[in-house]
């Protein structure tokens, strides 16, 4: 009766969770982040992270994708993103990398200006988008999707020593393609 039930959960789960969907994301063509200056003063960007074989390296210094040969080679990069797995270029995710990140919850992202003063951390084995307050998004057995964590801000300082504020928007893009990832991050002050 438990494999039942095991089984029928694992049957339910979203397309893009399941080893076994036929979708791989290797056909993409075009750029993987397209960056859009919004009228707030920050940038919206726009990841293609369907393919699961690849991590797509953004440089949130200069809002754009880097090729993993160019990422390795100047550690100019500080997020990387496959599927619905972000990683932070530093600690397990990126040993030479110096990106911290904090995570606040419940704190309006309009009104955020400064950086805190504590709170910062490198990515572990269990990286912090994935994990700390629970995750980025959460599952929604009804609907079969990935629901972004609105709750949720990230303040990151950069491998070029800014920082800035974000927060996820869609793991999905108006298709509803999943891994079509949207962000909005905007520069704030040093704590």
């Amino acid at each position: 009766m438990k494999r039942m039930v095991i089984a029928l959960v694992l049957s339910g789960c979203a397309n893009d969770l399941r080893v076994d969907h036929p979708f791989d994301g290797e056909t993409t063509t075009g750029p993987l982040v397209v960056a859009s200056v919004l009228d707030t003063g920050g940038t919206q960007l726009l990841i293609d992270a369907t393919n699961k074989m690849s991590q797509v390296y953004v440089d949130l210094d200069e809002g754009r994708e880097m090729k993993p040969s160019e990422a390795f080679e100047t550690n100019g990069w500080d997020l990387s993103l496959r599927r619905f797995d972000i990683f932070v270029n530093s600690g397990a995710s990126g040993p030479t990398g110096t990106v911290e990140i904090a995570v606040l919850k419940d704190v309006d992202y309009a009104s955020l200006t400064q950086a805190p003063a504590a709170g910062f951390t490198a990515d572990t084995g269990a990286r912090v988008f994935n994990t700390s307050e629970g995750g980025w998004y959460f599952y929604d057995l009804g609907v079969h999707r990935l629901i972004t964590r609105t709750e949720l801000v990230y303040v990151i300082h950069t491998s070029a020593g800014a920082y800035v504020k974000l927060r996820m928007l869609s793991y999905y893009d108006q298709n509803g393609t999943p891994a079509s990832i949207s962000l909005e991050y905007a520069p704030i002050a040093a704590p």
